[in-house]
């Protein structure tokens, strides 16, 4: 029950006041993801030089490179429609009329979504995912009292580098996602009709648009980026504390939004104009990193 504001009137998101497209594209696209991730499995070894094993899927294994691009596509829908879903459901101010349990599922959700296709950027094994794989452990050493543990449950160096990114992106999380997305919409498996035109359309872009180039690990390169969505911490790093500009910055609109619902009424105003700035400062950033990284010296 909420403190502070009136008895939802319903916590049933399949109703159609509730029901949009966005959330069943984005259920679609993980269930993609999902499969082919365990497709690609079945070849992918985390240990080892993980960079040639990726090599060989994307250009030995029969549809290995087409598999690779429909999981990468898929990945990102996920997080495109789960960013959107969420946003649309802000916008519309969906948490007065729902429990605050089921807005904080659908933030946790929203949440997730990074982490898992931040761990499957660092299994490609390459430069960039190598690097990736250093500056999470960097920004987790950096969080007060727990940091050295937070960094070990994440990542062992030596032989075994990708196994804990690997257990996180292909066990852990997504069975979190999928126990929430359960919760969430109250079934399994998605409903309606917009399966088939998505992957459709996600094998279109197999098909006909490459995947951003995987580096060598020793290749002598200007500038190794992160994923697209955190380029604009990656500028940051380069002016500022890891623990503010890595951490708190990325976490204070997803704190803020998880505890909307439970706010009284009369902070709400405030607090929505607050998350719209920060939101809109995070994507300043970011369109600030994406012209000025590849411009910057190494």
């Amino acid at each position: 029950m909420k403190p502070f504001q009136s008895e939802p009137q319903s916590n049933d998101f399949q109703t159609k006041r509730f029901h949009w497209p966005l959330a069943e594209l984005a259920w679609w696209a993980f269930l993609f993801a999902l499969v082919t991730g365990v497709i690609l499995s079945f070849n992918y070894r985390p240990w080892g030089d993980v960079f040639t094993n990726v090599s060989k899927i994307t250009g030995q294994i029969p549809y290995g490179g087409f598999i690779r691009k429909l999981h990468y596509f898929s990945g990102q829908a996920f997080l495109l429609f789960t960013i959107g879903h969420t946003f649309e459901h802000f916008f519309r101010q969906t948490y007065q009329h729902i429990k605050s349990l089921e807005w904080s599922k659908l933030v946790f959700l929203f949440f997730l979504s990074f982490p898992l296709v931040f761990t499957g950027f660092i299994l490609k094994g390459d430069k960039e995912g190598i690097q990736a794989a250093r500056v999470m452990v960097n920004l987790a050493e950096h969080v007060p009292l727990v940091g050295s543990g937070l960094a070990r449950t994440l990542l062992r160096p030596g032989p075994d580098f990708f196994l804990l990114p690997y257990l996180y992106h292909t066990v852990i999380l997504p069975l979190v996602v999928i126990f929430l997305l359960g919760r969430h919409r109250r079934r399994l498996f998605p409903k309606g009709e917009l399966g088939w035109p998505l992957i459709a359309f996600l094998s279109v872009l197999a098909v006909f648009c490459p995947l951003p180039p995987d580096i060598p690990p020793h290749m002598e390169s200007a500038l190794s980026t992160g994923p697209w969505f955190f380029q604009g911490v990656q500028l940051l790093l380069r002016y500022g504390s890891p623990f503010w500009t890595g951490m708190v910055w990325p976490l204070i609109p997803v704190g803020l939004l998880a505890v909307l619902a439970f706010v009284p009424l009369s902070w709400i105003k405030w607090m929505r104009g607050l998350i719209v700035l920060l939101c809109l400062g995070h994507l300043a950033v970011l369109l600030a990193a994406g012209y000025l990284l590849p411009r910057l010296p190494g």
